[in-house]
């Protein structure tokens, strides 16, 4: 499944345009690299609810289809944001207990994957389309083509 394809099966879902940019893993080697990601995110992506995707740039692999933002029982659409989505703690560190930033963990994704850049695709839902359907939406598309998962996504 290629980047061209998800924007063809989410379109009736999504606002336009599509936001994309790079991030590159020596960015982390930096002195402020983390504080570089944050500004990036910061600087490229709104506070608004949707779906995003992560492909290797050398390989045009999918690795990670995401999404942020979820409608409650009353209809109306709360939680994290993709900016504050990206931006938040990925969970604990099962040794240190201590939080992982996404950062960190992009980070860490791009040394064990050997990824040198990876192409981050936003893609804002409207405001009557569910993140979590459209996040499902690509996810099944996906595994029926590839009989699996993108590598970072270990659930559905």
């Amino acid at each position: 499944m290629t980047i061209q394809e998800i924007k063809e099966i989410i379109l009736p879902y999504i606002e336009e345009p599509i936001i994309d940019f790079e991030i590159e893993r020596q960015i982390f080697s930096e002195k402020n690299g983390r504080k570089t990601f944050n500004k990036k995110i910061r600087d490229k992506v709104d506070k608004k609810f949707g779906v995003y995707v992560w492909v290797d740039k050398a390989t045009n692999e999918i690795v990670y289809i995401g999404m942020a933002g979820k409608i409650k029982s009353d209809g109306i659409a709360g939680d994290h944001s993709i900016q504050d989505r990206l931006l938040a703690s990925r969970g604990k560190n099962e040794i240190t207990k201590k939080d992982i930033q996404t950062n960190d963990y992009i980070r860490d994704v791009m040394t064990d994957k050997n990824i040198e850049t990876l192409n981050f695709y936003i893609m804002y839902s409207r405001t009557d389309e569910p993140p979590a359907y459209i996040e499902a939406l690509l996810l099944y598309k996906y595994y029926k083509r590839n009989n699996r998962l993108p590598k970072l996504n270990y659930s559905f």
